[in-house]
């Protein structure tokens, strides 16, 4: 599985895609790669069970959960309980069963449990929807101007960034929609971008990006490509 990345201005995008989300979640286990909602990814599938997964998905609601790992062995290593419910809004069956996806972030969900289906070889859960919650952060011009400044401040003296990327987030829809493409774009490690995810509170995700933003600066080489490459997985 491949994974690759970028933002989607989903704006006009109301919550009508997810009207047939019956709460069960076909789950994605991606190791080492936490997926945001309003973000596009590109996904490659060759596993068998991942296969069947997806023309299940393409059958159905189209909707499939990625979510990480915390570690173990065996055939269902523990995921983490918070992951992002994504929705297939293009693919491409390949000659040999394979499939390349894009895959559309839409919320957030906690897992409730794992529910055993012996006639699918893939995972599945109940899950709910999480949605932001904007408490008295402000959500304006101004507030996320301030956040992409910082952001600017601290990434673009020590990296050679594409203009379309701020364009990107100055599009952003909402505050929280901003902080989830910045924290799905920035090279911080993977426990931080599941802290990130597993954040529903819009103010504190925001506090958190802005802290480690700072803290990132000085370990930024000189000449680096933002935003990074993805990982193979």
């Amino acid at each position: 599985m491949a994974l690759g990345g970028g933002g989607c201005q989903d704006g006009d995008m109301d919550d009508m895609d997810l009207k047939g989300f019956s709460g069960r979640v076909r789950l994605f286990p991606l190791p080492g790669v936490v997926m945001f909602p309003h973000v596009v990814a590109p996904l490659h599938i060759f596993e068998p069970r991942y296969r069947r997964m997806t023309a299940d998905a393409l059958e159905g609601d189209r909707l499939i959960a990625t979510v990480g790992l915390t570690g173990g062995d065996g055939p269902t290593p523990p995921v983490e309980p918070v992951g992002c419910l994504g929705r297939i809004i293009h693919h491409e069956r390949l000659a040999d069963g394979r499939y390349n996806l894009l895959l559309l972030g839409r919320k957030r969900v906690r897992l409730v449990r794992e529910i055993l289906d012996p006639d699918r070889p893939y995972r599945v859960a109940e899950a709910v929807v999480i949605e932001d919650e904007p408490r008295s952060a402000p959500d304006g011009p101004e507030a996320r101007r301030s956040l992409i400044q910082s952001f600017r401040q601290a990434i673009g003296a020590a990296a050679e960034i594409d203009d379309e990327f701020f364009r990107l987030l100055e599009s952003a829809e909402s505050l929280g929609a901003l902080a989830d493409i910045m924290a799905h774009s920035l090279p911080i490690h993977g426990a931080q971008k599941q802290r990130l995810l597993a954040e529903p509170d819009v103010h504190a995700r925001v506090g958190l990006l802005l802290r480690w933003i700072a803290e990132m600066t000085p370990t930024l080489p000189l000449g680096r490509t933002f935003p990074p490459p993805f990982s193979s997985n």
